[in-house]
């Protein structure tokens, strides 16, 4: 059953783009979901609509931050499993996660309903922008346990070794989310309700789909009998917690980008940011899915004790980071007004201050892939505070200080900067990091 598997065949670059490129195509995709919604809302609803948009995502984030933590943690476990030849123990925590976590997606979502009005307007919410912020808000956190199940799905299709279906499902979902968007807000004018009906659709074949790859007995991974095993679930939020302290400080981030934007622009700052911070999100989404794409094979071959395998992809992993780091932010530079053109082109004041904010934020993309790669590489070596560590510094500490600094110091360009100046801090601590643990791990 495992002959065709990339656990067996020999580590190259061209067997790991194989199996990572579907992973990163993915991930594109998935980002794609979100700009989408900006562009049609931008263009249709107005700035006030993309900025209500930005004020609900930090509610998303929260939300998916048990996703992504189990998913990633939980993952990391169960490919080190797989290495052990422990297969129906692998099985049985994959259900066990995917049981706990939709449980607590649902209970979060009740409780955030509870008081939603008073949190956006903690969020940067305004009297005027509450009512968009409502209309979208209610829709998209009420369809949490479909992203939870597509998040959590997606990283077990790869464990599972069925990347092309996580990408098929991808683009699946997004073409649903184009169309919709296009239908619903474009033709129909149903504004923010439309938006957010667009993404729950996309979402739901993403996370209801996979189910016929897990209720099968023949697949790699499989429901099986759920056995409690409170140790291991520990461990397995340990792993991930660095995937769920960047989600949790993503969501303090953007507030900060809100509250700075609103009360040195005003409505139409927090227009610009959002958009830019969507389409910086678009050039480091491959980097996220090659992270998530090659953690089972490092995870696999940590837990076989196949430390020349793990060199092998550590070094290959590291020149594919770089290529992409490059390409990524030349194709960002030579499509900069392109890129400001689809959100703004009717707006001119909106389109002068994304492309001033975009061309200074997307600097950070040079330096997003190594710092993405050595948090998931940490992880997948069922090493959580080190990937936690990274993680931290770089989607919190310093983005915040940076937010909460530069702008005081160099008013509206502080904003703009504080991204890339906290990934190339950033940079320096990972870098660090993998030389520190090098003997450790012999890669």
């Amino acid at each position: 059953m495992t002959d065709n598997l990339i656990y067996n065949k020999e580590i190259n670059t061209k067997n790991i783009l194989t199996f990572t490129v579907p992973t990163m195509i993915r991930m594109i995709f998935i980002s794609m979901y979100t700009i989408v919604d900006g562009i049609v809302v931008s263009n249709y609803v107005g700035s006030v609509g993309l900025s209500a948009i930005n004020i609900v995502y930090p509610v998303l984030n929260v939300c998916m931050a048990l996703a992504f933590m189990l998913g990633t943690g939980s993952n990391a476990i169960i490919g080190k499993k797989l290495g052990e030849g422990k297969r129906e123990e692998a099985c049985s925590f994959m259900t066990l996660t995917v049981i706990i976590n939709v449980a607590a997606i649902i209970v979060l979502v009740a409780l955030f309903l509870m008081v939603d009005e008073r949190i956006y307007m903690m969020l940067g919410s305004d009297r005027e922008l509450l009512p968009y912020c409502m209309e979208y808000g209610t829709i998209i956190v009420m369809g949490g346990p479909v992203w939870v199940m597509q998040v959590l799905f997606q990283s077990y299709l790869v464990t599972t070794d069925r990347p092309r279906m996580g990408l098929g499902l991808s683009i699946a979902s997004g073409v649903v989310n184009i169309l919709l968007d296009i239908l619903l807000v474009g033709f129909l004018g149903m504004g923010l309700t439309g938006a957010a009906l667009a993404s729950i659709s996309g979402m739901l074949i993403g996370g209801l789909v996979p189910l016929t790859v897990f209720f099968k007995k023949d697949s790699l991974l499989h429901f099986a009998k759920p056995v409690w095993r409170g140790m291991e679930f520990l461990k397995a939020m340990g792993n991930g917690s660095s995937e769920m302290v960047s989600n949790l400080s993503s969501a303090i981030t953007t507030t900060l980008y809100n509250l700075q934007m609103m009360a040195i622009v005003g409505e139409k700052g927090v227009a610009a940011i959002s958009a830019i911070l969507y389409l910086q999100f678009v050039f480091v989404a491959i980097f996220f899915g090659f992270a998530s794409g090659i953690s089972p094979v490092i995870s696999y071959n940590f837990g076989a004790k196949n430390h020349e395998n793990i060199k092998k992809v550590f070094r290959i992993s590291m020149v594919i980071t770089l290529a992409i780091s490059v390409g990524m932010s030349a194709l960002a530079i030579i499509t900069d007004d392109f890129w400001v053109w689809i959100f703004a082109s009717h707006d001119e004041a909106l389109s002068e201050l994304m492309l001033e904010g975009f061309r200074i934020i997307i600097v950070s993309v040079l330096f997003t892939g190594i710092n993405v790669f050595a948090s998931g590489f940490f992880t997948a070596l069922n090493n959580g505070k080190i990937s936690a560590l990274i993680s931290v510094l770089r989607t919190f500490v310093l983005e915040a200080g940076a937010l909460i600094l530069l702008p005081k110091l160099f008013g509206l360009s502080g904003v703009w900067w504080a991204l890339p100046v906290a990934e190339g801090l950033s940079l320096i601590v990972a870098v660090a990091m993998l030389v520190k643990f090098r003997g450790v791990y012999k890669y």
